[in-house]
């Protein structure tokens, strides 16, 4: 081990710049999981209006820009 003590069992950091501060990690962390919160978020509220705006979906499943539309948006997030 390079840089270490085995016999004291301390090991170098795995990386040299990786002391960051906790504080920093976690507002990483909050961060994150705040987007996918709101990303979640506003895929319910989609979901919610097509579901109970009863000429959207007949819009999108009885017209050809219509199933494109859907076709698309259940393709798209898989690029």
């Amino acid at each position: 081990m390079k840089g270490g003590d085995v016999e004291v069992g301390v090991a170098p950091p795995l990386y040299p710049g990786m002391m960051e501060n906790p504080e920093l990690r976690w507002a990483f962390i909050r961060k994150i999981y705040s987007i996918l919160t709101v990303q979640i978020l506003l895929t319910v509220a989609v979901c919610a209006v097509v579901v109970a705006v009863h000429p959207i979906a007949d819009y999108l499943v009885t017209t050809t820009p219509g199933l494109a539309i859907y076709i698309v948006s259940l393709v798209l997030p898989f690029i």
